[in-house]
């Protein structure tokens, strides 16, 4: 039985490779993809994720966009290292899959109950902390806490 999860990221070229290896496993079943500024802007990594996501023909995953920035610093981005895009190198066609209209946060307070460890994060915590903040206290016995960078 594949485990269910949801990716939280900020989608350069390094989350690009993870999140194509995830939805090429028959060990995962992603369910979803939270999107969030950090390699590059938050208009970037929402975009990327649906590049993505249709590169490996699953248009049916569905993203959800999140934070424009941490929630008590600045955005500090990474072009010099994922280009303008944050997938520069490949010329990647515009998606035509459509960004999901509910935020990221309120899809995942959405399975907290449901599936409570299903987020695998790959990108910096901006939405985990606003995440917290909706979920209440329950979280405090699930999330699986490393250093944040909110």
């Amino acid at each position: 039985m594949a485990r269910k999860i949801i990716i939280d990221t900020d989608p350069g070229q390094d989350d690009a490779v993870a999140i194509l290896l995830a939805l090429a496993s028959p060990e995962l079943e992603v369910l979803g993809i939270t999107a969030v500024a950090g390699n590059v802007p938050l208009a970037l990594t929402e975009k990327n994720a649906r590049k993505i996501c249709e590169l490996a023909g699953r248009p049916d995953v569905k993203v959800h966009a999140g934070a424009i920035r941490p929630m008590v610093r600045s955005l500090v981005t990474a072009e010099e290292v994922h280009g303008k895009t944050g997938l520069d190198g490949p010329v990647l066609p515009e998606p035509t899959m459509a960004l999901q209209e509910r935020h990221a946060v309120d899809y995942l307070v959405g399975w907290r109950f449901v599936m409570p460890n299903a987020l695998v994060r790959d990108g910096c915590e901006h939405l985990v902390r606003w995440y917290c903040e909706r979920a209440g206290p329950w979280l405090a016995t699930t999330w699986p806490w490393s250093t944040p960078c909110w």
